[in-house]
């Protein structure tokens, strides 16, 4: 796809059926128009990352490459998460899928509805594991660092076992 852009998308899902639910995200996200595809991580087992007293859950990264602007893709991406499952019933509570968009290309985008890099993607073990296994030189744009750097700074303490 000439002048497409390369972005990552952390997916996880923690009810009912967890990994067809993450396998249906993957399938949804290769059909969005002017979208391909191109590599996805293994699937990891996590433990439930703010809000902890929940199912454990299944995570992993999409990595895709998309002729969308930053803001459509998104909106498509939020899309896929509907036609999944119903809404989160609270932040970081159980979902049966949630999305989130973690890179798009090297762009930093930081406003209301729309915060690229994941302001929290450094912080959580569950998103760097399966970012590192399939990317692990990429530079954080707004950080200026790997995420293989970023995983040996990280202190989260939480589990994930690569399934």
């Amino acid at each position: 796809m000439p002048h497409s852009t390369i972005a990552f998308i952390g997916i996880g899902s923690n009810r009912g059926n967890r990994k067809h639910n993450c396998r249906e995200a993957v399938r949804h996200i290769s059909n969005i128009l002017d979208t391909a595809v191109v590599r996805r991580s293994s699937f990891y087992e996590t433990e439930a990352w703010g809000k902890e007293n929940q199912p454990d859950f299944i995570n992993g990264v999409v990595v895709s490459k998309t002729l969308k602007t930053a803001d459509d893709f998104f909106t498509a991406l939020q899309q896929v998460e509907k036609k999944i499952g119903p809404e989160k019933e609270s932040t970081w509570g159980p979902r049966k899928i949630d999305i989130d968009l973690l890179f798009f290309g090297t762009r930093v985008i930081d406003r209301p509805g729309l915060k690229v890099p994941h302001p929290l993607l450094h912080q959580r073990r569950f998103v760097l594991e399966p970012l590192a296994e399939i990317a692990p030189d990429w530079i954080h744009p707004a950080m200026g660092i790997s995420v293989q750097e970023l995983l040996k700074r990280l202190t989260d303490p939480k589990k994930v076992f690569k399934i």
